[in-house]
């Protein structure tokens, strides 16, 4: 059989470099001629060579950029195929910017026209197909793939459209991808990264790691997703909507209703409220089969020879000839893709990416490259999403291939230690959860491993500081209670075990931690200061009068009995007493002396009592001076709705748009203040 990539077309490179002339003038026109779509004058404009733009873009190009799809179809239609075979200053084809921007018909028509632009490549390599992964365009890409397009074909950097699909957070299409061709799912690009590892480094694709405000993550839990297949698309479903050529393509394949049919109702009376939560309920309900396509995309990948296979070599393919790429049988295993046949020759090509078994230049090259420090890409990509916090990943790869949490990284440092050392609580919890019971998953010397080099068990890894902390007051407090968990799991002979330093645990954390100790003291002692001195300035230093005068009969202020006198009354006494209780914590915060154990509860409790006195004491102190304008103001003149109605709205609106804002945006107004319970 002849090899298929010996016909592939690849653009020359402009070797003077980049454009730095332009007409703008010219280029102005031509953007209002697209935007108004006069034809006539576009398909003169055509026939010209002068650029369109500083990247050098085919008119046609821009057109389809800029989606103008009948209008592109004629030009399409009238241009030769040469013209068609035009590209930009990077290599791009119309039918790449037409991959790249979803538009399925343009496709179709410059394909039909000119069949090769299928197998055209850019100068970093990319055919069509590789940009309808990386823009994860399902419908273009499967289009592209059944008029012929190569599915193994390579980028320069070793990428295939797994790892583009990937890289353009598409799980959806990844999914499908790996599913059908799980040839794919072992093979490394350039750099010697799979599939796998490649997911670790993108955190749109979990829900770990998608901050949402509070109000958001309530309705992220509650929409339910309505189809349970996590917008899966039968083979034959793919394949029925690749042949319509005539219906219009939709956006997104595969998700179902945009919004839940039960939350219809609700939906439609907010809206008539003018208040926009249906493109919010979109998003979220998007974000979320986004998420749960990541997960069975995982469940893909971390197959059971994952692993083992991870051991077989840690070089990349030979990305100094592009060329090179997977042999001729790539065409009858893409076939087989699309039509769902099953693959007899995976085990060959998994073999043949494996630069250990493969003896080419390739594993030559990848030795060379291994020379640099060693890089997240030769480690676990279980170890890895553990060291970044991503719980979700981490659970799914031990829940569908236990066995991968035996394996160590390049420093002989487990998934258990990675998640200590790093403070993934997350993980840690996870692990020691599948370590017990009856019948525990994972193996039980996880929690007894010790160091071979360091001689440290897991509660020595839990004494260092723990990285990308937040640097406020009470992290030390954090810290501490890190430790004391850790303490609780790790086995009681291994309690007080030395290390190759003849240190405990107990005595590295007291060494590793003086900068911290040193700097929450710090803090607490500046903001003590800082309080202190102004709660004296506000309660002590200001004057306060009762408001109205006395009556000459009784004594009392002529207010005593109105309901708004005895609310001021009692509310600045408290606010007295709240303000007199947190200017002693804060004095006592300034002159106490500190060691390391009073931050696991001693102090921290005192912080937390000053900042919540302190807090007390503004909002009583607040209430009083209210009833104090309102006295000065109406008197005891009767009031309506009417006047109050001012008076109210001054005082609450501004505040309350501020927290409204805050909480929407997720901002946390005493994050150290709420973490002291917890």
């Amino acid at each position: 059989m002849a090899n298929p990539y010996e016909s592939i077309v690849m653009q020359p490179r402009n070797t003077e470099g980049p454009p730095h002339d332009l007409d703008l003038r010219h280029s102005r026109k031509l953007m209002s001629l697209i935007r108004r779509e006069k034809y006539d004058e576009l398909r003169m404009e055509c026939q010209k060579t002068e650029p369109v733009n500083f990247m050098e873009d085919p008119l046609l190009s821009v057109v389809i950029a800029c989606k103008k799809t009948s209008l592109a179809m004629r030009l399409i239609r009238d241009l030769t195929t040469d013209q068609l075979m035009q590209y930009n200053f990077k290599g791009d084809t119309a039918l790449h910017v037409a991959a790249a921007v979803g538009d399925c018909q343009v496709a179709r028509e410059l394909f039909t026209r000119k069949g090769e632009l299928v197998g055209v490549r850019n100068h970093n390599m990319e055919t069509p197909l590789h940009k309808a992964a990386l823009y994860g365009n399902w419908d273009m890409f499967f289009r592209l793939l059944s008029a012929g397009s190569d599915l193994f074909a390579r980028k320069e950097d070793g990428n295939n459209v797994l790892h583009c699909a990937i890289m353009g957070n598409a799980p959806e299409l990844a999914m499908e991808i790996a599913r059908r061709a799980p040839v794919l799912n072992f093979l490394r690009n350039a750099d010697a990264v799979t599939p796998l590892q490649l997911m670790v480094t993108i955190p749109e694709l979990f829900r770990s790691q998608t901050p949402l405000s509070p109000l958001e993550s309530l309705l992220y839990d509650w929409i339910p997703l309505e189809r349970q297949d996590s917008g899966v698309i039968n083979p034959g479903d793919v394949e029925k909507r690749v042949g319509d050529t005539e219906e219009e393509e939709e956006d997104d394949v595969g998700n179902g209703s945009k919004i839940p049919s039960h939350y219809s109702t609700l939906f439609d009376l907010l809206e008539l409220l003018k208040i926009p939560v249906s493109p919010t309920m979109e998003r979220l309900e998007k974000l979320k089969r986004h998420h749960k396509a990541a997960m069975v995309l995982i469940e893909l990948l971390a197959t059971s020879g994952y692993f083992d296979f991870l051991l077989s070599g840690r070089s990349g393919i030979d990305s100094s000839d592009p060329m090179k790429q997977v042999p001729a049988e790539s065409v009858m295993v893409a076939t087989m893709m699309a039509s769902g046949e099953p693959d007899t020759e995976t085990e060959r090509l998994e073999t043949e990416d494996r630069p250990s078994e493969r003896g080419d230049a390739s594993a030559t090259q990848g030795q060379n490259k291994g020379k640099r420090p060693d890089i997240r890409w030769h480690e676990s990509p279980l170890i890895t999403g553990a060291k970044m916090g991503l719980h979700d990943f981490v659970r799914k790869i031990l829940q569908v291939c236990p066995h991968s949490a035996t394996y160590l990284d390049t420093h002989g440092t487990s998934v258990l230690q990675a998640a200590i050392k790093y403070g993934r609580k997350e993980i840690v919890e996870t692990i020691v959860e599948m370590t017990q019971g009856d019948l525990p998953i994972l193996p039980a010397w996880l929690l007894s491993s010790i160091d071979a080099e360091s001689r440290n068990t897991i509660l020595h890894f839990a004494s260092d500081k723990t990285p990308y902390a937040q640097a406020d007051a009470v992290q030390l407090q954090d810290d501490l209670k890190w430790f004391e968990k850790v303490a609780k799991i790790v086995p009681k002979e291994l309690a007080n075990s030395r290390n190759s330093e003849e240190k405990t645990a107990q005595e590295l954390f007291a060494e590793k931690h003086q900068e911290m100790f040193k700097g929450c003291r710090s803090q607490l002692i500046d903001m003590g200061k800082t309080c202190s001195g102004l709660l004296a300035a506000v309660v002590f230093a200001s004057s306060f009068s009762i408001p109205g005068e006395k009556d000459p009969k009784t004594g009392n202020p002529v207010y005593y009995d109105m309901p708004a006198f005895k609310v001021f009354s009692h509310a600045y006494v408290i606010g007295l007493s709240c303000a007199v209780t947190s200017l002693v914590l804060f004095l006592s915060l300034v002159i106490s002396p500190y060691s390391q154990r009073q931050f696991r509860l001693a102090i921290p409790v005192k912080y937390f009592f000053a900042i919540l006195s302190f807090a007390m004491a503004l909002l009583a102190l607040m209430v009083s001076f209210t009833c104090n304008i309102f006295l000065q103001i109406y008197g005891g003149q009767p009031t309506t709705t009417r006047d109050l109605l001012p008076l109210v709205l001054e005082l609450t609106v501004f505040p309350t748009l501020c927290l409204l804002a805050l909480v929407y945006y997720g901002a946390n107004l005493f994050p150290s203040f709420r973490r002291i319970w917890t």
